[in-house]
């Protein structure tokens, strides 16, 4: 390993996460071929045994910070990179996990750019398929496209210098922004012009778990429209913006099946936007039942 290759801390938060998932993340940091990196799990207060299945790693490399966040994952996400020593930051959840060249391609891709921050394709994993996503291009890293499209980046896909998240105080904790404080940061970094390179390389696997409850749907819709609601007072954009989060919402509700969740989601979007043409077809397939749809 070139000596003059930067150290890159990893921040992982976790909660009663012990067993396959948590075990699989860290071993995937392990495993990587680029070995300059410093692991800091933050565990949010476990109840179960996660502790003393970290301690049973034997490598000084990995670091072990406790904090009770009361379901606000932004203090714990912050507390790591505050203690962290690395130039660059990776974000990893429990569980998720890295190809073991994750770190090393995205560092040599980085440093021999001068890119800021750089975003790698996924494995989605939903346990009854796997999908390759790629995000990007870079033009769609602006602030209009962040609103008008909502978050287009996942947290464990990112490596990004520590200096430019400190710069723009890291991760928002504001309780109305809860689950979609990433999409608040990106949308900050945007307003800093930050320099984020997109590659299409698959360097990672991000788990879904069972599809998303309504309670969550709607949380993280409001949460999205706060975020939101934050960054324009554009009344033409604000508008399209945040009839663009019903429209998402109802077709995460239409995919669980909820079609009066999913109708009712796409008449909020087509009154913010009477001229997005997608939602009218939207309303239609709505009344379909989902296995039908799926069929035709």
């Amino acid at each position: 390993m070139n000596l003059s290759m930067p150290v890159v801390s990893v921040i992982l938060p976790t909660y009663n996460r012990s067993g396959y998932y948590l075990e699989r993340a860290i071993q995937s940091v392990i495993n990587q071929s680029y070995g300059k990196w410093e692991l800091i799990v933050i565990d949010n207060n476990s109840s179960d045994n996660t502790i003393q299945s970290i301690f049973n790693y034997k490598d000084d490399r990995i670091k072990i910070l406790s904090i009770n966040n009361y379901g606000n994952i932004a203090l714990s996400r912050n507390l790591g990179i505050e203690n962290s020593i690395g130039e660059y930051v990776a974000f990893l959840d429990s569980d998720d996990y890295w190809e073991k060249n994750k770190l090393y391609e995205c560092i040599s891709q980085m440093k021999q750019n001068d890119f800021e921050a750089i975003c790698h394709g996924e494995y989605w994993n939903n346990e009854d398929k796997t999908t390759k996503v790629t995000y990007g291009p870079e033009y769609n890293f602006n602030l209009n496209k962040l609103l008008l499209r909502g978050n287009c980046i996942s947290l464990s896909a990112i490596v990004i210098k520590k200096e430019k998240i400190v710069d723009v105080d890291c991760f928002s904790t504001k309780q109305e922004i809860i689950t979609a404080e990433d999409y608040d940061l990106w949308i900050k970094l945007s307003k800093k012009n930050l320099k984020l390179h997109f590659t299409t390389k698959i360097l990672g696997t991000y788990q879904i778990h069972k599809k998303s409850e309504s309670s969550n749907i709607i949380r993280n819709t409001h949460a999205s429209i706060n975020v939101i609601e934050g960054h324009t007072k554009d009344k033409v954009l604000l508008n399209k913006a945040l009839s663009n989060c019903w429209k998402v919402a109802g077709k995460l509700y239409y995919k669980n099946g909820s079609n009066k969740d999913a109708f009712k989601s796409f008449m909020k979007s087509l009154r913010l936007n009477l001229y997005d043409i997608t939602i009218y077809l939207y309303l239609i397939i709505s009344i379909i039942p989902i296995n039908i749809y799926k069929k035709l």
